[in-house]
């Protein structure tokens, strides 16, 4: 199971996924075509002109080739350990196999998310995903695919969660006719107001620590 599907929280579907773009292969595959292309040249060469040299050529230009496809599968092991989506709740990001990078910043804390673009990633429709939170801390993003349809999903999703929270905002505190007040706090976690005996934020879906 990804990692994305492994720490949604109850009731919390994903509404977009992206995943980073090709070109992030291009350089090994280039690598691979390369080598192919100078070994087979110079083996002919070699072998004519020199037997014995043809055979050592053979076996380095062997170990070139190991090395450019090493190359190319670290990519797709960079590719398949990078995962990007949009919940109805949160903007979810990890990235990394060995030196993990994550990213869980729920749609109310995202103060802004820019992109950018240079002139092939216009292109080949590939960029940078800056996201800022409340706390004016900036996570950027290189080479994710489809980089504006990212934005505009989050756009889309903040709004509809404002929207849901206005149409179905709780009763305030001391008014709940005749009955004892509503005792409420702040989340540790996301600041947003829960009960104040509450073990599981509603909203960000974290285990509340016994005191905070």
């Amino acid at each position: 199971m990804s990692y994305i599907d492994n720490n949604l929280v109850p009731n919390e579907r994903v509404m977009y996924r992206a995943h980073l773009h090709w070109k992030i292969f291009a350089p090994a595959l280039l690598l691979v075509v390369l080598t192919i292309v100078l070994v087979t040249l110079g083996g002919i060469t070699k072998s004519v002109d020199h037997p014995e040299g043809g055979k050592w050529f053979f076996m380095a230009s062997g170990a070139a080739i190991i090395a450019a496809l090493a190359a190319f599968l670290w990519e797709l092991l960079n590719y398949k350990s990078s995962e990007f989506a949009v919940t109805d709740k949160r903007v979810i990001i990890k990235s990394g196999l060995f030196n993990r990078h994550t990213m869980e910043t729920l749609l109310t804390k995202v103060e802004n998310i820019s992109v950018e673009q240079g002139v092939w990633g216009r292109m080949f429709n590939y960029g940078t995903i800056r996201v800022t939170g409340t706390g004016g801390t900036t996570e950027p993003f290189a080479d994710i695919a489809r980089p504006l349809e990212f934005r505009k999903h989050v756009q889309a999703e903040t709004i509809t969660w404002e929207e849901r929270k206005d149409s179905g905002a709780p009763a305030p505190a001391a008014a709940v006719a005749g009955g004892p007040l509503r005792e409420e706090r702040e989340c540790p976690f996301c600041a947003e107001r829960i009960l104040a005996k509450a073990k599981v934020c509603r909203f960000c879906g974290r285990e509340i620590p016994a005191g905070a």
